[in-house]
């Protein structure tokens, strides 16, 4: 289904996170602590630059939807996205490897899930005249 709207800006901003998955995974693998310390510190860079207003936008469609959306879909991406604030926002008290491959493995199970679960259900509330969102 094609996307629209503020839809279409949150799915493109997916391909980002799991580019930065992709390098966290190898990073983590190879275990070398400069790499890992760069690593994480484009992760949070990205954090602050993209993935907190993109988890603020999310959440306000989610609450704009309300009853449209599967409750527990709703409750799954509010719980991940609590994960990943912690994993990517700042300081964290986990191993670098260990937090690397963490946001890596929850980033590209989310970003999956959000595209064939949750997505398909804001477009539907999108398109039934829920979302006012257009992109132009």
């Amino acid at each position: 289904m094609p996307r629209v709207g503020a839809l279409l800006s949150l799915s493109r901003e997916h391909h980002t996170a799991l580019v930065l998955a992709r390098t966290a995974l190898r990073v983590a693998d190879a275990g070398e602590a400069d790499a890992m310390r760069n690593a994480t510190l484009e992760i949070e860079a990205h954090w602050h630059a993209v993935m907190s207003s993109h988890f603020e936008r999310e959440e306000q469609l989610i609450r704009l939807a309300g009853g449209a959306l599967d409750t527990r879909s709703a409750q799954r991406i509010m719980a991940e996205h609590a994960q990943l604030r912690m994993l990517a926002g700042g300081p964290c008290d986990l191993e670098p490897a260990d937090r690397l491959r963490r946001f890596a493995n929850l980033i590209r199970t989310h970003v999956r899930y959000e595209e064939r679960i949750l997505f398909p259900q804001l477009q539907t509330f999108a398109d039934a005249g829920g979302g006012d969102e257009r992109e132009r």
